[in-house]
């Protein structure tokens, strides 16, 4: 396994990925898949900063998405946003509250990531490969600090995000998910 830039010839992989990696709900509910897809990954694969988890035949089996400036960041989301809106109100107030929340702790984490690994590729160092190619290249670019969310329910994760050094900043719907931040200045 290694960790490389993306490259688009893989985005259709990585979509993959990200569905596989998601809810029940996303994997079901095709409404609920497309608002994951618009809202979690593509527009962070077509303007953010990416690198993936290739395997030994080249194959994406995760990836490490980021925006690394909300302020910049938002306006080349506005389009996946306006797609968002006609999904439903309810993923509409999903997307504007994760914005307003990104926007709220902007000034000491700018930058905001996902990240996703098949189960089957899970272990063996390569959540910290992912990790350690996006933390080199955000502190290459000066990049203040990164925020992201988990889901409290993922105790593996939560527990592998702390081991890695990242902070718990708050918890969302009403316990049911964590935001982790890290100071990169």
């Amino acid at each position: 396994m290694r960790v490389v830039p993306y490259t688009p010839e893989h985005k259709d992989e990585l979509r993959a990925v990200c569905i596989a990696s998601a809810s029940e709900r996303a994997r079901t509910d095709e409404i609920h898949g497309r608002f994951t897809l618009l809202m979690y990954c593509d527009p962070y694969l077509d303007h953010g900063t990416a690198f993936m988890l290739l395997d030994d035949d080249g194959v994406a089996r995760g990836y490490i998405l980021c925006a690394e400036n909300i302020a910049t960041w938002k306006p080349a989301f506005a389009p996946y946003f306006e797609q968002i809106k006609t999904l439903s109100p309810e993923y509409e107030a999903r997307a504007q509250e994760e914005l307003d929340f990104y926007e709220s702790v902007a000034d000491r984490f700018p930058a905001h990531l996902h990240i996703d690994i098949q189960e089957e590729f899970t272990g063996g160092g390569n959540g910290r490969k992912l990790i350690e190619a996006l933390l080199a290249t955000l502190r290459e670019h000066h990049v203040l600090g990164v925020v992201f969310g988990v889901a409290a329910s993922n105790e593996r994760a939560v527990g592998f995000y702390r081991h890695m050094g990242f902070e718990q900043l708050s918890e969302y719907d009403e316990g049911a998910g964590y935001t982790f931040c890290m100071s990169l200045a």
